[in-house]
């Protein structure tokens, strides 16, 4: 049961929890989602040099006239009481217990990239946020190592005046305001490699759907109604004694007569152990080609997998695409050569849905998707006991194409970093 909880925010890097962005599972409330679509987009992104946690929130993207007008203040100490517990409780003992000491600080970077002066002196935002400060210094002193408020405008000057008249002297000698030139302040105390590329590191995330922080207002990820989760296409069920599942369809180029390949499998999805051969593949392999976003000459495309489990440990999935004739016969790909699409990464469906983005070659062939239970050494989450691995874990899922996904729910298109 401690491993349903859905998270309360965008996470990646760790493994106490598996790299996800927040959807709408059955036990996440309206009230986050509605929080989440006006904040600017947020994440926990790995961890700096000294094992510290590091927090980005994007402010300068914020929908700060909408977050007083739509979002009670309630709601807004809810969600930051929820976001602060699961750091407490979650993030802060992973930490703890990898770098062998004690960790209950976090290094938090707010990114203003965006911030106009009316954002700035919006006097209802300003009164909620001296509300919240004032209340998470009561309740949560010392949680911070460092911030850096990073991509300041020069007419932030006259708002961080007023601001710092609500902070304590202590918290007040943690804070660090960067302009543009950020980067190498950053780098001193975060590794360039959990660091985002658009802050100066070398990380993107990009097994993930709006990279290493989402931002709904950025609109670099779909942001997905809660009814896109329900009644999915396929349902299935796996279990610890046969704990793999494959599902294969054909994929047409977009640009071909049949605009939407993705709804009938070759043959009817079910539970295959011939397919557990796919697992385990070496990423050397001679019958996996690299990434097609390696190959300059190959058009690509997008899609995206939804998918959700009932119960279980999480599960581990990765995704192929293999070549029909017209690749093969222009001498792009060998014949049956299967492309790793997404290779295999341990994702948490049981907390809430996982939505990923596949990147795929825009030719004729077939998408195979691969499932399994996790294995007793991948992640944290307890191996349930004797009564409870006899209960079949249902599986649902659904793949579509980016435009008929953004069609059927009506979003607008994606525009990726």
């Amino acid at each position: 049961a401690t491993n349903q909880y859905p998270v309360p925010y965008p996470i990646r890097g760790y493994s106490s929890v598996a790299d996800a962005n927040l959807t709408a599972g059955v036990m996440v409330k309206e009230y986050q989602l509605k929080v989440n679509k006006y904040f600017g987009g947020g994440c926990w992104h790995k961890r700096d040099k000294d094992g510290h946690p590091v927090y980005i929130e994007r402010i300068g993207r914020y929908q700060i006239k909408d977050i007083p007008r739509k979002c009670s203040m309630g709601e807004l100490f809810e969600y930051h009481y929820l976001m602060q517990e699961f750091l407490s409780r979650t993030v802060f003992p992973e930490c703890t217990q990898l770098a062998g000491r004690d960790v209950s600080q976090q290094v938090v970077i707010f990114d203003l990239a965006g911030i106009s002066i009316g954002m700035l002196s919006h006097i209802p935002a300003l009164n909620m946020l001296r509300e919240m400060l004032a209340k998470d210094q009561l309740y949560y002193p010392e949680c911070m190592f460092k911030t850096y408020v990073v991509n300041a405008p020069s007419m932030f000057v006259t708002a961080w005046k007023l601001i710092r008249g609500w902070l304590d002297p202590r918290v007040i000698s943690k804070i660090h305001i960067l302009g543009k030139d950020h980067s190498e302040e950053l780098l001193k105390q975060i590794p360039a490699h959990s660091l985002p590329s658009f802050l100066g590191g070398s990380c993107r995330c990009s097994h993930m759907a709006g990279g290493c922080v989402p931002s709904i207002p950025m609109n670099n990820y779909p942001d997905l109604p809660r009814k896109a989760y329900v009644n999915l296409r396929h349902q299935v069920q796996v279990s610890y004694a046969e704990p793999r599942h494959s599902y294969t369809c054909d994929v047409a180029p977009v640009d071909s007569d049949q605009r939407s390949p993705w709804g009938s499998p070759l043959s009817s999805p079910q539970t295959l152990q011939s397919y557990a051969t796919w697992f385990g593949f070496k990423k050397d392999s001679p019958r996996l080609t690299p990434d097609p976003t390696d190959m300059p000459h190959v058009r690509t495309r997008y899609m995206y997998l939804r998918f959700m489990a009932d119960r279980g440990r999480g599960m581990v999935v990765e995704v192929l695409w293999k070549p029909f004739g017209a690749a093969t016969a222009a001498g792009i790909y060998a014949q049956d050569e299967e492309v790793l699409i997404y290779p295999e990464t341990l994702v948490d469906p049981q907390r809430a849905p996982v939505l990923l983005e596949l990147k795929v070659p825009n030719r004729a062939g077939q998408l195979v998707c691969n499932w399994r239970i996790a294995n007793f050494d991948e992640g944290q989450a307890p191996f349930p006991g004797p009564e409870e691995a006899q209960i079949p874990i249902v599986l649902e899922y659904s793949i579509d194409s980016e435009d008929d996904l953004l069609e059927e729910f009506q979003l607008q298109p994606i525009k990726r970093e």
